[in-house]
């Protein structure tokens, strides 16, 4: 058995971040920045939660989406930031004719079947660059990643995740505007 030394933090050590790193590049294979769901915890909350305290937690915790489950923990949808705007809360609000603090994650998230999905075993070969040109194309800022032959949702792809790892500003145009996505 090996023995290991344990030490305390000198002053000068300080916790760091990915996004202070500046090696990846647009030519890097993108699943080298999956956070694949078999190893890393997916950021979820769940259906019933308060849309509002999602919010918060989003903000607190740096995190700009997160997948929404049933009580089972099966995906339901997903809740981004953008989805959690004034403009939606306002929308959503006169749509369904509820306070804002009763609107919950299942209100203001995208809905499962909606959510765009790429197959795990395409990303194989990859560059981050390809997946940001399939995303911008088809106007979606999010994408999960599926493993179909095992029918495993096995993690989420996001441009703004990838432009920060890439110390780029990143923009993606909508498919549709804020009122026509709430209205339908």
């Amino acid at each position: 058995m090996k023995e290991l030394t344990i030490s305390h933090l000198d002053p000068q050590d300080h916790l760091v971040s990915p996004y202070e790193f500046f090696d990846w590049t647009e030519q890097s294979p993108v699943l080298a920045l999956l956070k694949d769901f078999r190893i890393h915890q997916p950021h979820k909350v769940r259906s019933n939660a308060s849309a509002i305290d999602v919010a918060r937690q989003m903000a607190m915790e740096g995190v700009d989406c997160k997948l929404v489950a049933d009580k089972t923990g099966e995906l339901v949808g997903l809740l981004s930031e953008d989805r959690l705007c004034e403009q939606r809360f306002l929308i959503t609000q006169a749509l369904l004719g509820v306070g804002r603090l009763e609107l919950t994650a299942s209100d203001m998230m995208q809905p499962r079947a909606e959510i765009p999905v790429v197959d795990y075993e395409a990303l194989k070969n990859i560059q981050i660059a390809d997946m940001l040109n399939t995303l911008r194309e088809s106007g979606e800022t999010y994408c999960l990643v599926l493993d179909r032959e095992q029918h495993q949702i096995r993690g989420l792809i996001s441009v703004s995740d990838l432009a920060g790892r890439l110390h780029q500003t990143l923009t993606v145009k909508p498919k549709v505007s804020i009122a026509q996505a709430v209205a339908s």
